[in-house]
């Protein structure tokens, strides 16, 4: 990185592999991707690759954006989508157990006596 930031293309690359994660999470993981890639890309340069063919082909390493970006959705996102699913569920069962709780009936007054 001879600028000090990476070129466009992975910058864009990165917000696409992260756009299905929450916003922290996403920060975290575009570093540590970023570090990733720039390895990649300076052990490129060491088998001969300028530096624009070296960001090219860590990218290429890296696979392609959609799929990288649903896996890491999974990764990020799942519990939380089982966390909502569960709090619903005890909701869900909460509303039905007082829904089918009703209190008796009073007895009619001629039977009071009996």
């Amino acid at each position: 990185m001879v600028s000090g930031k990476p070129p466009r293309e992975v910058r864009s690359y990165l917000r696409r592999v992260t756009c299905l994660i929450p916003p922290r999470a996403a920060r975290v993981v575009q570093a540590e991707l970023l570090g990733h890639l720039h390895m990649d890309m300076l052990n490129a340069r060491l088998r001969g690759l300028d530096e624009a063919q070296a960001w090219a082909q860590a990218l290429r390493d890296a696979g392609p954006a959609p799929l990288t970006a649903l896996r890491f959705a999974r990764t990020y996102t799942l519990g939380l989508a089982l966390r909502w699913l569960l709090a619903a569920g005890l909701l869900g069962g909460a509303a039905y157990a007082l829904g089918t709780h009703t209190p008796p009936a009073p007895a009619p007054a001629a039977q009071v006596g009996r």
